[in-house]
């Protein structure tokens, strides 16, 4: 027992001073499959919980309570989230371990190609091994063997003396890197995400027909030109589309349409047809009417425009549109009027009333509630508002990620470790070449790390070729 734990603690203390605990926590496979499997529930979460949205379109479509644990956990923003961050980081730590304690003496084995001698019995023990009589000389053996292993593109080691050879050759090395190039493309990706989680931003804006918003962190602006929604002959909606226009400098460089999955890129910066809808505090235009003192009816209705004048059929009022709430509400405390949803619930419409150039009256008129206060107090004429036509909006989300590039290298790097992976093998062959007086007597084997059929073809190709001639 003594003389165990000596050897131990002799093992121990030639283990380098960082492989601890902690060491051999990263570098375990449980480690690497709970992190995954954590990464591949919470992003299920992350599509189903659309990301970058209002907090009042969280609390529409998922009320108070879930909107709250929602923005608690940032499980509206989930990809930037500091616990998102941490499992990436945990990922990446555990490739970098895994990969360091592989590697080196994988590689190391591969470039050691010494030409030593070996044990020709050592040929007999693999699985794919021959040995063959051959008329001739030891040297012209050789000679055949070489130029048959040259033609295959096998690198060739040599040690021995006239009439005793010993050859080891092999091809496809690179293959057995395959999984480390496939970890070094991981690491890029993950370094792609989190630079993009850092230096990008994803953001959602709503954007007026004719507006202009400001582009975060950008130098430039984004105007809606047009907003449309094709259809089917069903009467589904197909697709809808926004035209817009890039401006920077004050001068209008690049406009294009865009549609779901077509996005505007821009200077690193991506715009995507996210959402659509009406707007609730703001029409194109309203059309209103006059009702006479006296009369039952309405006049004929004339369109008036977002804050524009505009005067009012034999009257001498014109009316200016200033005001909307799609889902009118009143707050006494504040005094403030605002909508309660983005839904045409309760639509109302504020006016400015002018007589000349003096404003008499800024009335609200109510769709669902005509007449219910005078527009005009004290005058024989007032107000209705029949109709109105809505000011779409389009929802663009606005991706910047400088970690794009990063991630399309990982990616091309991962390509390119599968194919090491999965299409280059590794071949090793052992031969010894042996005069035996009368005949030269050649034994050959080895090994592949996959694909035995290819090695076993392959090794019967090169005999073939020997025996040739």
């Amino acid at each position: 027992m003594p003389e165990i734990k000596e050897v131990a603690r002799a093992a121990d203390e030639r283990k380098p001073w960082y492989k601890n605990k902690l060491w051999y926590l990263f570098n375990s496979l449980k480690l690497t499959l709970a992190v995954l499997i954590t990464l591949a529930v919470v992003s299920i979460i992350g599509t189903v919980v659309e990301q970058n949205l209002p907090i009042e379109e969280y609390l529409t479509k998922y009320g108070e309570k879930w909107a709250k644990a929602i923005l608690f956990f940032r499980l509206n923003d989930m990809y930037h989230s500091y616990w998102f961050l941490a499992l990436l980081g945990m990922l990446a730590l555990n490739i970098i371990v895994c990969t360091f304690e592989r590697f080196p003496p994988k590689w190391k084995s591969l470039l050691n190609h010494k030409p030593e001698r070996f044990d020709a019995k050592l040929i007999e023990r693999f699985s794919n091994h021959q040995t063959i009589t051959l008329n001739g000389n030891s040297d012209a053996v050789k000679e055949k063997l070489l130029n048959a292993l040259k033609k295959k593109k096998y690198g060739i080691v040599e040690s021995g003396t006239k009439g005793d050879y010993h050859f080891y050759a092999w091809k496809g090395r690179m293959g057995r890197l395959g999984s480390d190039v496939v970890h070094i493309s991981l690491l890029l990706i993950l370094l792609g995400a989190i630079i993009g989680s850092f230096a990008g931003y994803k953001d959602f804006r709503a954007v007026f027909v004719n507006g202009t918003m400001e582009v975060p962190d950008a130098e430039f602006k984004l105007r809606l030109d047009k907003f449309w929604i094709d259809y089917y002959d069903s009467g589904q909606i197909r697709q809808y589309n926004s035209v817009l226009t890039v401006i920077e400098g004050g001068k209008e460089v690049l406009s294009k349409q865009i549609w779901v999955n077509e996005p505007l890129y821009y200077k690193g910066i991506r715009f995507y047809q996210s959402s659509y809808g009406q707007a609730w505090n703001r029409v194109e235009e309203a059309y209103i009417a006059i009702k006479r003192k006296g009369s039952d009816g309405v006049e004929t209705p004339v369109p008036v425009k977002w804050d524009t004048v505009q005067q009012l059929p034999n009257s001498r009022y014109s009316v200016k549109l200033v005001g909307y709430a799609a889902d009118f509400a009143y707050d006494e405390k504040t005094n403030q009027v605002f909508s309660k949803s983005a839904e045409a619930n309760n639509p109302a419409v504020r006016l400015e009333v002018y007589d000349g150039d003096k404003i008499v009256a800024t009335p609200w008129l109510f769709m669902n509630y005509p007449g219910i206060f005078p527009a005009i107090p004290g005058a024989d004429e007032d107000l209705v508002l029949t109709n109105y036509r809505p000011t779409m909006y389009s929802g663009l989300s606005i991706n910047k990620d400088p970690g794009t590039n990063v991630v399309w290298a990982g990616t091309i790097v991962m390509g390119i470790g599968f194919i090491l992976a999965f299409f280059v093998y590794h071949r090793r062959l052992w031969m010894h070449i042996r005069d035996t007086g009368r005949s030269t007597e050649l034994k050959i084997g080895g090994m592949i790390n996959k694909n035995t059929l290819v090695f076993e073809k392959e090794l019967k190709e090169i005999i073939e070729s020997i025996k040739a001639d």
